[in-house]
């Protein structure tokens, strides 16, 4: 059995997939790349540039979850590093995550430092976004008690992002793979709140860095994926805090983006962007990400396939 696998889900990104790869390229660990119906070449310019890396090419789009679901249930490998097509590394440093996973036997998930392009680090580790927490970033407009990715040494935390997260497969078993119900978004922190739930730890783990370099897949549409984000968030709430916990977390997470949009420079498509987060607090009432997949699978037919 191989201790871990990598798993890469891509729609449509083929240069930073490609580079991403190429960073991974002898790193000692069994790569599955799973191709979310890109229409850019990218499933075939894996199979010329990297023969070595197995290519699951889906013919319909699906969301981030199900996707990785796919993927950890075709590896058997003891860790699976979920991992974004818009990330590399200059040391992956696979052998120190194994061996620290291995010698801290109930620790389900780990997460890198993550750091963008240009060397700043990435807030990356977080407190989970409880009724109470988000009251707390209310009254500091998030800045103070929240974030947990701080630090030189590994540490436990909440929960930690799913652009680079390394899990156990025995805790998967124990607490079961992504919620397929959300889209994209929060997925991964209702993974690690329910392997929380089941009595397992997460660590932050800055012994390793990954590169961010966050992917404008959406970025020309950002409406949609506020739309999405706080679909998810409504939805994690719900299914966590109940109804009157998820208004309470709403409300406050929107007061935050409210502030931010009445000290907002001049800057009004900023503005505008923390006005369509305070909106969607209330009521998310436009199409998202979803849909835009749900159309896709539609259009070409595919919309019934598994």
């Amino acid at each position: 059995m191989t201790d871990l696998s990598v798993s890469i889900v891509n729609t449509g990104s083929r240069e930073l997939l490609l580079a991403c790869l190429e960073t991974l390229r002898g790193a000692g660990a069994d790569i599955v790349v799973l191709d979310n119906a890109s229409e850019d070449g990218s499933a075939e310019a894996v199979h010329e540039r990297f023969p070595e890396v197995r290519v699951i090419a889906q013919e319909r789009r699906a969301g981030f979850g199900a996707n990785h679901n796919t993927v950890i249930r075709a590896t058997g490998s003891r860790y699976v590093y979920v991992l974004n097509e818009d990330t590399t590394a200059g040391d992956w440093a696979f052998d120190r995550i194994v061996a620290y996973l291995d010698a801290n036997p109930r620790v389900a998930a780990l997460g890198p430092r993550l750091v963008y392009a240009d060397g700043r680090q990435q807030d990356s580790a977080w407190r989970f976004p409880t009724p109470l927490v988000s009251t707390l970033g209310l009254l500091t407009v998030g800045r103070l008690g929240v974030k947990q990715s701080h630090g030189e040494r590994p540490h436990a935390v909440d929960w930690v992002m799913g652009a680079a997260l390394v899990l156990r497969r025995d805790a998967l078993d124990e607490a079961g793979l992504f919620d397929e119900d959300f889209f994209l978004y929060s997925e991964e922190v209702d993974l690690q709140f329910r392997l929380h739930q089941a009595g397992w730890e997460v660590h932050y783990f800055p012994d390793a860095t990954v590169v961010h370099h966050e992917s404008q897949f959406s970025a020309d549409i950002p409406e949609r994926r506020i739309n999405e984000m706080w679909r998810s968030r409504h939805r994690y709430w719900q299914k966590h805090h109940g109804r009157v916990g998820a208004r309470l977390a709403a409300l406050a997470t929107g007061g935050q983006y409210a502030l931010r949009a009445a000290v907002a420079p001049l800057a009004h498509r900023s503005a505008r962007r923390m006005l369509l987060h305070t909106r969607d607090a209330w009521r998310v009432t436009g199409p998202g990400l979803r849909e835009l997949a749900d159309d896709w699978n539609g259009r070409v037919g595919t919309a019934t396939r598994r």
